[in-house]
């Protein structure tokens, strides 16, 4: 697993977590997504921060800006 955190630097704000796992629907999440378990999951085969993702995250962040 990999594991991304985002906050300010007094902690104030925060994002939901970013977690990177191996398996595209992981048994312990039973039939939920992420999202609805209070972080962003994303999976590829080596459960890596690829640039895509960082990429899909960073818009996204951008986005909510």
């Amino acid at each position: 697993l990999t594991f991304l955190f985002t906050t300010n630097a007094d902690g104030s704000k925060k994002l939901p977590p970013l977690i990177i796992g191996k398996y595209q629907k992981p048994r312990p999440f039973k039939n939920r997504t992420g999202t609805q378990l209070g972080f962003n999951y994303h999976n590829n085969a080596k459960a890596w921060m690829t640039s895509a993702i960082y990429q899909e995250w960073l818009l996204d962040w951008d986005r909510k800006l």
